[in-house]
């Protein structure tokens, strides 16, 4: 699958030692960002704060902007704080470094697109009507994201996402994404 041939593998302790990027779009919204958000051992506050923008939910903020009258009667019987009726959080860095191991494994082996990425945050209002979404999903703690890398297999995306074990990896085959997050090193098909 990866041998020691392979640059990454190569360089492994210089790789995590430089400063770390991202490259993705929101076909949602047709958003793209490359950016650099960490050097010289810190992450970067600003590039910090527009990938968690990029990465907000994009559903849960179209529900907040028509003036959802589900999420407002979710409101009014307290099954939604006022606090919590923001469509952005904190993302966890973990997974930003997942994303830029898969965006500098793809410059590495000369592939020059960005990563669709699919959801990120998912405000707990939107992961109770998403099909298939675990309760305990890391999307509402910010430490999930799905991806989908135009021409590369699902599975191929996959075996790299369980090679790096960052976390949980998610195949699903059928609809096409791979979920990623930064939980327990874990693997399963949906």
């Amino acid at each position: 699958m990866f041998t020691s041939r392979d640059p990454l593998v190569a360089s492994a302790d210089r790789f995590w030692s430089v400063p770390r990027w991202v490259w993705l779009k929101r076909p949602a919204t047709g958003e793209e960002v490359k950016i650099e958000y960490w050097r010289d051992g810190v992450l970067d506050a600003q590039a910090y704060r527009r990938l968690c923008w990029f990465m907000r939910d994009v559903r849960f903020e179209r529900l907040l902007l028509d003036k959802s009258s589900a999420v407002h009667r979710a409101h009014a019987r307290g099954q939604i704080k006022a606090e919590d009726m923001v469509c952005t959080t904190r993302m966890d860095p973990v997974l930003i470094d997942i994303l830029y191991a898969y965006s500098a494994w793809l410059a590495i082996h000369g592939v020059k697109q960005p990563l669709l990425f699919t959801s990120g945050f998912r405000h707990l209002f939107t992961n109770a009507r998403t099909e298939g979404a675990a309760q305990n999903s890391w999307h509402p703690k910010g430490g999930a994201g799905d991806i989908v890398i135009p021409g590369v297999p699902v599975v191929r995306s996959a075996e790299f996402g369980r090679w790096i074990a960052g976390g949980g990896v998610g195949l699903y085959v059928n609809k096409g994404f791979v979920h990623l997050d930064r939980g327990n090193v874990r693997s399963w098909r949906g």
